[in-house]
């Protein structure tokens, strides 16, 4: 699990849903794969607990930072993600509920948003510099 965690946070940026599906196809590269499902079937069972009252609720997210930075990388792709054409409506559908239910959450995952987004430029600008 902390080599999926590690892939999600540092090594997948997704600009769209596309990114993700790549991930499905990603031949040279299986292990993605299995680490995107991982971290996204981990939060969504954490998620759950937290929904049926298994945890509390104030507990859970205040010791929850790393899902909300799942969440903050695909958060704007999420409707397409969840569509019938891709994932279905089930996907992730416990974070989503937990997450409309703590209005706060909302802040957080913008700032954490705006940080990914800084790390993303900041790896590839060597890259972009190189070519």
């Amino acid at each position: 699990m902390r080599k999926a965690r590690d892939w999600y946070v540092l090594g997948f940026h997704p600009k769209g849903p596309e990114d993700v599906m790549k991930l499905f196809t990603d031949m040279e590269h299986p292990e993605f794969n299995a680490y995107f499902r991982q971290v996204a079937s981990y939060w969504d069972m954490a998620a759950a607990l937290a929904n049926h009252g298994t945890i509390d609720s104030d507990l859970f997210f205040e010791t929850s930072g790393e899902m909300l930075g799942f969440w903050s990388k695909i958060e704007d792709i999420y409707p397409q993600l969840s569509s019938p054409q891709m994932f279905g409506p089930q996907f992730l559908a416990n974070v989503k509920k937990y997450l409309d239910s703590r209005p706060e959450a909302a802040e957080r995952v913008a700032f954490i948003k705006a940080r990914f987004n800084e790390i993303a430029e900041r790896m590839t600008a060597p890259k972009k510099a190189a070519s």
